[in-house]
């Protein structure tokens, strides 16, 4: 076996199966699953006039997701890491599609609010699950890339989806049901199919990989990194769960995901009515104009992810984008009154911050946490920080709710508690420890030499 330098990192990387097969793969399933995450902030006004709920009660039904949410993110995270991750994506894209069918079937509250629940519960062990992929197939000199490609899913869902939810919600009224139902109805059904064509099409490992167009040069290439990675030192040094859980710098890095996490979904969920209360527009506009921050946001991803490879200082990165999200807020506030383009814009760089953000934080696992742990405690990771998908949802509608009842500005407490945290994460990220790296400055190809 021959090791052959290549001159510089990327080169030939897109031709490669990971890039071709296994990364979009990856991208569109999640896409297919993250499409209850928008999709509900363009129900939410339907919900209330159906249920007769206030906006407290839909950021609850919003929040109420990531309570299920948190369930599974361990167990399938442990599983992903030494069973199989594939099938946790094969049960849990069936669970999710029928789950986010079934909201829209529901006829009280109560049920909706049941349904939302198992739907996080199903779409809990995703996440952990597809970063256990994303460590399996991509090496370190390339996770910032591959994790910013797959969490493109956070910019492109919206993007595509918005237009569409809004014109589902604006124009759909089949069988005597309104367009809200049909939309929840008709986007859980493209999660099951795709869940079924990920578990023929994906292997779960390079080792595994039986598919002709996967070259033996590339998957000697891949064993041989990954096998040099498991030998690093990494920043957690504990060999049990709940060890390397209580240690200090996986402490600081889920707290500051918490806060941003409590910040994103802020701004997500109620990113329709924030353009709504700003504007006279219509639900098609709002979901055209919603379009905008996520094509900004795709393409930050993708620059963020190059930046994240090359520069591979990830705390810096991190306090940098979070940052530039809570001043972008602080500014929108000021010009939200004045200019409603102004505000769209700031609106803009808030969420391309943010969205680019998550990448770097799930890409920096593998630098704190052994690969042997990686699932599991990726599940305690995003277990605790999506506690900030219900926390920011329900304290946003509250202080919006608040500041309606006593004749202010619906926005200015939502939005200023959303910057606030966005702060206290760039600040709690920095206490972190760094790995040691060694030279990533090279790639290397490795061949198979006959004889």
């Amino acid at each position: 076996m021959q090791i052959e330098n290549e001159n510089s990192i990327g080169t030939g990387i897109l031709k490669s199966y990971r890039w071709r097969v296994i990364a979009p793969m990856m991208l569109v399933m999640y896409m297919f699953a993250y499409l209850d995450r928008t999709n509900i902030s363009f129900a939410l006004s339907g919900i209330e006039e159906s249920f007769a709920v206030t906006s407290s009660v839909s950021g609850f039904i919003t929040g109420i997701f990531f309570i299920g949410y948190m369930i599974l993110q361990v167990p399938a995270g442990h599983l992903a890491s030494h069973k199989s991750a594939k099938r946790n994506i094969l049960i849990l894209g069936i669970l999710l599609g029928v789950f986010s069918s079934l909201q829209g079937f529901a006829n009280n509250i109560t049920i909706f609010i049941i349904m939302r629940f198992l739907l996080g519960v199903a779409e809990g062990g995703m996440l952990p699950t597809m970063y256990v992929l994303v460590n399996n197939w991509f090496p370190a000199r390339e996770r910032g890339r591959a994790t910013s490609t797959f969490m493109l899913y956070q910019a492109l869902a919206p993007l595509v989806m918005s237009p569409v939810s809004g014109y589902m919600v604006a124009s759909l009224n089949w069988a005597e049901l309104p367009g809200w139902r049909w939309m929840f109805i008709l986007q859980g059904i493209p999660a099951v199919i795709f869940a079924i064509v990920f578990y023929i099409v994906v292997p779960d490992h390079p080792k595994w990989a039986t598919s002709k167009k996967f070259s033996e040069q590339e998957r000697l290439y891949l064993l041989a990194e990954l096998d040099r990675e498991a030998k690093e030192e990494k920043v957690v040094k504990e060999k049990t769960y709940w060890k390397a859980a209580l240690n200090s710098s996986f402490i600081l890095t889920t707290l500051a995901w918490l806060g941003m996490v409590i910040g994103n979904y802020g701004i997500f969920m109620w990113m329709p009515v924030i353009i709504e209360k700003t504007s006279s527009l219509g639900y098609t506009a709002i979901g055209f104009i919603s379009m905008l921050p996520w094509i900004a946001a795709t393409v930050g991803m993708i620059a963020v992810g190059i930046i994240n490879d090359k520069w591979r200082n990830r705390k810096g990165l991190l306090a940098i984008l979070q940052t530039m999200s809570g001043v972008s807020i602080l500014l929108l506030l000021v010009v939200s009154t004045v200019n409603f383009w102004l505000t769209i814009l700031f609106l803009t760089i808030a969420v391309t911050g943010a969205v680019s953000a998550s990448a770097v934080y799930l890409s920096s696992l593998s630098d704190l946490i052994p690969s042997g742990l990686l699932g599991g405690l990726t599940g305690v990771f995003s277990a605790v920080g999506n506690l900030g998908g219900f926390i920011g949802p329900v304290v946003v509608g509250a202080l919006m709710s608040k500041a309606s009842q006593t004749g202010g500005s619906e926005l200015n407490g939502g939005m200023g508690f959303i910057a606030i945290v966005y702060f206290i994460a760039a600040i709690l990220i920095l206490f972190v420890k760094s790995q040691k790296k060694k030279d990533m400055g090279k790639e290397y190809k490795v061949t198979a030499k006959e004889g």
